[in-house]
């Protein structure tokens, strides 16, 4: 897996479960930006904590997500077969 590219950063909102970020457009490039199957433009991203806040108040950082699945091959299935064991019915 490559270095991570941080592109932002954030910070946890008081005492409540949420964390607002901040994310810098420039260190976004066009290969960042996958485009599914419904045609729609994607950019994946991990939020993270950090160990210590930074000298900004910043609790969390924000990288791409460069997570690539493996494409496994699949097998094709076989009908399903009926056992053609004696039955009493």
């Amino acid at each position: 897996m490559a270095d991570k590219r941080y592109v932002g950063s954030g910070r946890k909102n008081g005492q409540y479960d949420i964390t607002n970020i901040s994310i810098c457009l420039s260190d976004i490039n066009n290969e960042d930006i996958k485009t599914g199957k419904n045609g729609k433009k994607y950019l994946s991203l991990s939020v993270g904590a950090r160990k210590q806040p930074d000298e900004y108040g910043k609790t969390h950082s924000v990288w791409i997500d460069d997570y690539v699945a493996e494409e496994k091959e699949l097998a094709p299935k076989a009908p399903a077969q009926r056992e053609t064991a004696d039955l009493p019915f």
